[in-house]
Parts: C-alpha cells; sequence; structure tokens
C-alpha cells in the first residue's frame, strides 16, 4: 500500500511517500520528500490529498504544492519535478488537489493556475521532465482527468474551466468541449468524472447539477443525455454502479438516480459531513462520513441499509478496494477491513 502524509515536528513541515505491507500493514519504507514551496490549505486538510498512481516498475506520488516524483516499489528516488519554480506559484486556495495519471507514453499531470499560464503537461517516465505541453483556458481545478476507451480510441477528459474536454490520448488533439465556460476565472472543479456503459458523468462546477453524456465514435462530440434536477456534491465524486448513479452529498445525503435516465430513485439521509468518494463492491455501496462512520447500502434502486460501522477517527480520504479488504486512511491511521487470515 502506498500512501502520502504531512507531518510536522517542532514546527517543521514534511511531505512523505510511504509504503505498507498490504496483508499485515507493517511499514516497508519510507521517505522524507522534502517540503518545496508551501501553500495554504483548508483547516481539515492537508499538502497530501492526491493518491498516488501505481504501475508494475514504478510509484508516482503528487503533492498540494504541485510537486510530484517517481519511485521504484522498493522506495528508490527516480525523480523529483517542482511545477511552482518553473511555472509560477498559482496561489491556490486550497492546494493543488489533483492526483496524477499514467498513460502510456508519459505521466498526467495538468497545470492550473489563477491567472495563467495553465497547461495540459505530460511528464516523461523516466526523466520526469515535461514530454509535451498543451495551453489551456485560465482557470482553476482540483479534479483528476479519466481516460476512456470507447469505440476503437483512446480520449482523455479533463475536467475544469466549467467544462469538461476531450483529448485524444495519443497526439493530445483537443476533440471537443461539453461546457462553456469563458473568461479570466471560469470554472474550479473538485468532482471527477465517471465513466460506464458508455457513458460520462460529470459535474461543471462546485455543487452543479449532474450531467450525463453519451461517447460517440470517430473523434465526434458526446450526445447529451440528461441533467440532474437537483445540484450534485462538492466535494465527494460521483459512484456509476451496476447501472445505478450514486451522489452522496457532503451534507450525509445519499442520492441514487438512474444512469439511463437522471430519475431519482431516492435520496436518503445517511448521517454527518461527507468529504470522501463513496464506493461498490458485492452487491454494496460503502459511504463514510467525517466522523469516522462508514455506512452499508444495498445496491439497488431501493435504500436498504445493511450494517453501520465505526473506526472513531475521522474520515475524508477515499477508501481502496484491494482483494477481499477494504483499506481505509483516517488521520493518523490505516485499516485493512475484511476477514482475517486463516479464518
Amino acid at each position: 500500500m502506498f500512501i502520502t502524509s504531512q507531518v510536522e515536528t517542532d514546527g517543521k513541515k514534511s511531505l512523505l511517500a510511504l509504503c505498507f505491507d498490504r496483508d499485515d500493514g507493517r511499514e516497508l519504507w519510507r521517505h522524507d520528500f522534502g517540503f518545496g514551496v508551501d501553500q495554504r490549505t483548508h483547516k481539515k486538510s492537508n499538502l497530501a490529498v492526491n493518491t498516488p498512481a501505481v504501475t508494475g516498475d514504478a510509484v508516482y506520488v503528487a503533492f498540494g504544492n504541485a510537486d510530484i516524483a517517481r519511485y521504484s516499489h522498493d522506495g528508490k528516488l527516480v525523480w523529483v519535478t517542482r511545477y511552482i519554480p518553473t511555472f509560477g506559484d498559482p496561489k491556490m486556495a486550497w492546494g493543488y488537489g489533483l492526483s496524477p495519471l499514467v498513460l502510456d507514453d508519459s505521466v498526467l499531470f495538468p497545470w492550473d493556475h489563477h491567472t495563467g499560464p495553465c497547461y495540459l503537461i505530460g511528464l516523461d517516465k523516466k526523466t520526469g521532465r515535461p514530454a509535451w505541453k498543451k495551453d489551456r483556458p485560465i482557470g482553476t481545478a482540483h479534479a483528476t482527468p479519466l481516460v476512456v476507451e470507447h469505440h476503437g480510441q483512446t480520449d482523455i477528459l479533463v475536467p475544469g474551466k466549467n467544462r469538461l474536454t476531450a483529448f485524444d490520448a495519443r497526439s493530445r488533439a483537443e476533440l471537443w468541449k461539453y461546457g462553456e465556460g469563458e473568461g479570466p476565472f471560469n470554472g474550479e472543479i473538485i468532482v471527477s468524472p465517471v465513466y460506464g456503459d458508455g457513458m460520462v458523468f460529470l459535474q461543471l462546477w462546485r455543487q452543479s447539477q449532474i450531467h450525463a453524456i453519451r461517447l460517440a465514435g470517430e473523434r465526434k462530440p458526446p450526445v447529451p443525455v440528461w441533467i440532474s434536477e437537483k445540484p450534485g456534491p462538492q466535494e465527494p465524486s460521483l459512484l456509476y454502479y451496476r447501472g445505478l448513479l450514486y451522489a452522496l452529498m457532503d451534507n450525509g445525503v445519499l442520492v441514487c438516480l438512474d444512469g439511463q435516465t437522471g430519475r431519482e430513485n431516492y435520496r436518503q439521509r445517511l448521517g454527518g459531513d461527507c468529504n470522501s468518494t463513496p464506493i461498490a463492491s458485492d452487491g454494496r455501496v460503502y459511504a463514510s462520513n467525517n466522523g469516522g462512520t462508514t455506512f452499508v447500502v444495498e445496491a439497488g434502486r431501493d435504500f436498504k441499509l445493511l450494517a453501520t460501522n465505526e473506526l472513531g477517527e475521522r474520515i475524508t480520504a477515499s477508501p481502496a478496494i484491494s482483494g477481499d479488504a477494504l483499506i481505509y486512511r483516517t488521520d493518523s491511521h490505516l485499516y485493512s477491513i475484511g476477514e482475517a487470515a486463516g479464518r
């Protein structure tokens, strides 16, 4: 298990990359990344909110000050790239929250700035130096891009600027834009898009309505399918599972929508403020609130609460699924939830 963390000792902040054994939780290695340029963060957050990306031979970590690095699986630091010395201080309100995305030929880590310039940037996997760069409109975003294979093509879907923009994953040519954001500051988005059954579900702005679009072949623009009547969440990303779209609202309300029509099946209060994205597995939806409670809901059009579990410590990070285990990161612990070995 690879994670990042921010710690503070005697007033000095450090950013760490850590590796733990998945089966027994032993710490295998840690590396002090070095702090780089500090950035303002929200009181409930820090600069270690970005999710690492892992391949067969590499671990890519990023931090809220737009620093990104590659490690080997055994903890050897391969390279470090720091965006702010190159592109200037973006003066982000709450840190730089998107996560790196591994492509066939590069690592995608976009650069957004309140006043510009803004770029879509692919880093060389071996050196960390920019391998390619495309200009983007001015604006900020904390949502991670999405790679989608469909109709014999591979697209990069990039949220932000009050729009969703599609690029060809190989040529990086812009294919289409959905949404019409314009102006010097035209869209901040936290919720990442999700894909399923030929459709993309997204939001264009913080707490904006949910949009469903159907992807088309031959590099053509998508077909709009539906727009929700009510706004979606501000921070938790959407979940698409077995034909249904789940939206965990920041106030602890779980909403279930039909994926094809947008019709609302239910809107049920779970309780407590929420920031993490819900996940699903084996016919169950898992939604956690900031108080450390995870609600287990039966997947389906009718609401049925199956269980409520307490970890006793704040959960704002989205859990991960590994085999038959659920991995939770609280403020100061990692938990592996599943059947104990030998049982």
